[in-house]
Formats: structure tokens, C-alpha cells, sequence
């Protein structure tokens, strides 16, 4: 590892993903949002749609390098504070990952049960699985689940975090933002 654990600031790359996934994420959901709001038949659901798809692909691609990044970076030595606090912040982590991981994986799933292709990039991915009307709406209900489910995730997220580096005034902030890495 080229970043020392007991360091006090994630490294650059690290932080960079980070932000980046959180921009993807708010991107894509900001825009299935949006889609909502259109009437049946508006031109512009499918290209909002290619966006969103493009955004999630997008996110599952950053959070692979991201998890390669903590590999290969390391983090930061876990702040003190009571063994519970230590715990639910790493079940909040593992549950990120998983939302992270999860949401392009199903909407890509759902999108295959459909019969279309998904394309990333001007490339079209393998089928990883059989047009199946039934099988689609199933995934497509988990994948909406989630997708409702990340902004209570997140919201958790940024208030474990606004609460810390207000109240606990441990420096948490600081530690995955630009510039804090040097």
C-alpha cells in the first residue's frame, strides 16, 4: 500500500471516486426522476432513459475502480469512538457498496429480461440473461427498491457525516475532500 493506514485523510484517488459516484448517482436518479414528470409518449423519455443507463454504467465502472483504489491506496485508520459507532459506520459503508453495486446490476438484469440491449459507450454487453416478461418485472421491482432506498441510505450517510465533523468535531469532512490528501 502506498498510503500509510494511520494516515489521517483518504487518498486523492479515493476521493476523487467518491465525489464522482456521488455526482453519477444523483445524476441518474435526478434524471429517472425528471422522466417521471413527462407525458406517455415524449421523445425525450428515451433519451433520459440512455442517460440514466449511461450514469448507473457509469457508477458500477467508478465503484470497481474505487474498491481497486482502497486495495491499492489503503484508508484512513478508523476515527475512535465507541464500539458501536465504529460498527454502524461500517455497516453503513458495506450498505453503499451494495446499493453501488446493485443498482446498475439490476437495471441492467431488468433491462435484459426485456429483450433490449444494453449498449455502454457504443458497446453492446453480453446478455447475461433471457428475455423473461415475468423475470423483468420482478428485478425491475428490486432495482426500484433500491433506487428508492438510496436516499434514505445516503441521507444516513450525510448526516453520519455532517454529524461528526459538527458535533464530534473529529475532522471527518476533511478527511475525504479535495486537497486533504498532501
Amino acid at each position: 500500500m502506498n498510503q500509510k493506514r494511520n494516515s489521517k485523510h483518504y487518498h486523492a484517488t479515493s476521493i476523487f471516486f467518491h465525489w464522482a459516484i456521488f455526482l453519477l448517482m444523483a445524476a441518474a436518479l435526478a434524471l429517472i426522476e425528471y422522466r417521471g414528470f413527462l407525458p406517455k409518449g415524449d421523445p425525450d423519455k428515451k433519451i433520459i432513459l440512455h442517460n440514466h443507463m449511461l450514469f448507473g454504467q457509469l457508477v458500477f465502472v467508478f465503484v470497481v475502480l474505487r474498491v481497486a483504489s482502497r486495495f491499492s491506496f489503503g484508508v484512513p485508520a478508523a476515527l475512535s469512538g465507541p464500539r458501536w459507532q465504529i460498527w454502524s459506520a461500517h455497516a453503513m459503508h458495506a450498505l453503499l457498496y451494495l446499493v453501488m453495486f446493485a443498482l446498475p446490476i439490476t437495471g441492467v438484469l431488468f433491462t435484459q429480461a426485456g429483450g433490449k440491449e444494453v449498449d455502454f459507450l457504443g458497446w453492446v454487453l453480453p446478455h447475461f440473461i433471457s428475455p423473461d416478461k415475468a423475470l423483468r418485472g420482478s428485478i425491475k421491482e428490486v432495482h426500484e427498491f433500491i433506487g428508492n432506498a438510496v436516499y434514505y441510505v445516503v441521507g444516513l450517510h450525510i448526516l453520519g457525516a455532517l454529524w461528526h465533523q459538527f458535533v464530534r468535531k473529529d475532522g471527518t469532512l476533511r478527511r475525504m475532500w479535495f486537497g486533504a490528501a498532501k
